[in-house]
């Protein structure tokens, strides 16, 4: 795994910001609610959805493996009057020395373990008996229906800062069926108000993705039991191989 820096990190939020309020905000706070105690959000990056939930009166610490993400969390936490618990440390070697009552792992967090089926176990000890996990995953349908072209730079995001310069992202990604294993590359640039490059950032992630069969699969071996999912962040739709995006809460047995 490597950890968000650079541009990457500093126009995370401006990005995610055009999407408007989170669709996964309300979804997690609903299972803090179910399930009450201290609960710890895995790549809490910069409190995009942490801190509305410390706002909310949620008992939740964040795991963070990139220091530029924790440092802009601490920062606007302190704008809010909030004094989050947050760890810099690897999802699959995180050790805190306690157990937690929920797990949350919003924007496809588990997605970026190398090994998935080896993080989820890891979870599993970082949950008491009872605990719970929530994650989220996407299929990569518009990689996989060649609706954006393979091998080849596109347009991903564009957007205009409060200051009036821009940023924008570019992608390129490439393919391994077999193994569901999709590897992208990310071009960052940042634009003075008159359209002048002021600064540029390249980085890679590699995802892996899952059907929702191989899904419930990967939980039962971890020893999670699937309590419910929903399909596209909708309460009202079900999961089935149509969906794009999963969102499951499964018990640890």
């Amino acid at each position: 795994m490597s950890a968000y820096t650079s541009l990457e990190a500093r126009l995370h939020d401006a990005f995610w910001a055009d999407e408007g309020e989170p669709a996964e905000l309300a979804l997690m706070a609903e299972v803090l609610r179910d399930h009450p105690g201290p609960a710890l959000e895995v790549g809490s990056g910069s409190g995009r959805l942490l801190l509305p939930l410390l706002q909310k009166g949620h008992e939740v610490e964040g795991l963070e493996l990139s220091a530029e993400m924790l440092a802009m969390c601490r920062e606007s936490a302190s704008a809010l009057g909030l004094d989050p618990v947050l760890y810099e440390a690897d999802m699959l070697t995180f050790e805190p020395g306690k157990t937690y009552a929920a797990l949350l792992l919003p924007a496809f967090t588990l997605q970026l373990a190398p090994d998935p089926a080896a993080a989820l176990e890891h979870f599993h000890r970082l949950l008491r008996p009872g605990g719970v996990i929530y994650l989220s995953v996407f299929i990569p349908l518009a990689e996989l229906h060649g609706e954006l072209p393979e091998g080849e730079w596109y347009d991903d995001h564009r957007t205009r800062l409060p200051d009036g310069r821009s940023a924008a992202v570019e992608t390129r990604h490439r393919l391994d069926r077999k193994s569901r294993i999709l590897d992208r590359e990310h071009r960052y640039s940042l634009f003075d108000a008159g359209g002048g490059l002021l600064d540029e950032h390249t980085s890679r992630q590699t995802l892996r993705w899952f059907t929702p069969r191989q899904l419930r699969g990967l939980l039962a071996k971890a020893g999670f039991k699937p309590l419910h999912a929903v399909a596209d962040f909708d309460a009202e739709i079900p999961v089935d191989d149509e969906a794009q995006i999963i969102t499951v809460v499964a018990c640890r047995d």
